[in-house]
């Protein structure tokens, strides 16, 4: 080295570098659980104010000075089993169980011939699905009441069972059939070598590897029967034949309406359909994450 050359810089220590990385990974975690957290406490907001004003007493409006009441009473939930509440959850229950079963049990029919037969139409078949899926049901509201007025089905849960369990099943379709094409052909090929038939290896094979994604199905078509609220009050005039969403229609009269009883109608009316959730938590997800690819 020649006389009066700077001397090279010294190289930082690695584990200063190292420490830095981690602080910086650090920050980056905290971020994102304080985001995390901001948005789970905004969506539960909602949840937490519902249950807590349906315990609310001393009057029926849906306000206080303080977060939570200041008088806590079970009347609300007396005066709420007081009415025909058991019987509008057992109308839901029985038309949204009815309408997913039937709606899950087309659904994997007309997927299994989309995804394992060959015939014509096939291609754009699953497309005209898709694309009556995108319309509204309320656009055919008329055309229900006149149909089922001319063969006596108007104001029956036989009309909503038929209509959501026959009409609401494009998209379960198209999710089911992407579950099937996920599955190898090869255990078709091996099925029919040994000489089974098409419904053999329909439900020897095919039907037990696609029960998470029936699951899926099911609980959809279950949830958006059970929280349906347009068509239902079109089709249905009996107060005794309700369902949940119209049924709670009764505590607004013409200048106000019963909020706290109100929220605890939301709050009981809501179990089923958590029960029905965490019960089939595992195979729902997993019929999600199947079903939402294909190949």
């Amino acid at each position: 080295m020649t006389t009066g050359s700077r001397a090279a810089p010294r190289a930082r220590p690695r584990s200063g570098v190292l420490a830095s990385y981690r602080r910086q990974q650090a920050l980056e975690v905290w971020a994102i659980r304080v985001i995390v957290i901001l948005f789970l406490l905004a969506s539960l907001f909602p949840t937490v104010y519902v249950v807590l004003y349906s315990f609310k007493g001393g009057g029926r409006a849906l306000y206080s000075p303080t977060f939570i009441p200041q008088v806590l009473t079970l009347d609300n939930y007396r005066r709420l089993l007081q009415t025909q509440f058991p019987t509008w959850v057992w109308n839901s229950l029985l038309v949204g169980l009815s309408s997913g079963a039937l709606s899950t049990l087309l659904a994997t029919f007309a997927a299994y011939a989309f995804s394992r037969m060959r015939f014509p139409g096939r291609k754009y078949g699953i497309l005209t699905l898709l694309i009556i899926q995108m319309l509204p049901v309320n656009m055919a509201v008329v055309a229900y009441f006149r149909m089922f007025q001319l063969v006596g089905l108007l104001n029956t849960r036989t009309s909503l069972v038929l209509i959501f369990g026959i009409g609401g099943g494009a998209l379960a379709v198209w999710l089911m059939k992407n579950f099937m094409d996920s599955i190898p052909r090869e255990l078709d090929e091996a099925a029919f070598i040994d000489g089974a038939t098409l419904w053999q290896n329909f439900w020897r094979i095919i039907f037990p590897l696609v029960q998470p994604m029936l699951v899926a199905q099911f609980i959809f078509g279950f949830i958006g029967v059970y929280n349906e609220y347009i068509l239902t009050t079109i089709l249905i005039q009996d107060p005794k034949l309700y369902p949940l969403g119209v049924g709670v229609r009764t505590f607004s009269t013409q200048f106000s309406t019963n909020w706290t009883v109100f929220c605890a109608a939301a709050v009981l009316g809501s179990i089923p359909i958590l029960v029905i959730f965490f019960l089939a938590q595992r195979l729902l997800v997993e019929g999600l994450t199947k079903g939402a690819l294909k190949g």
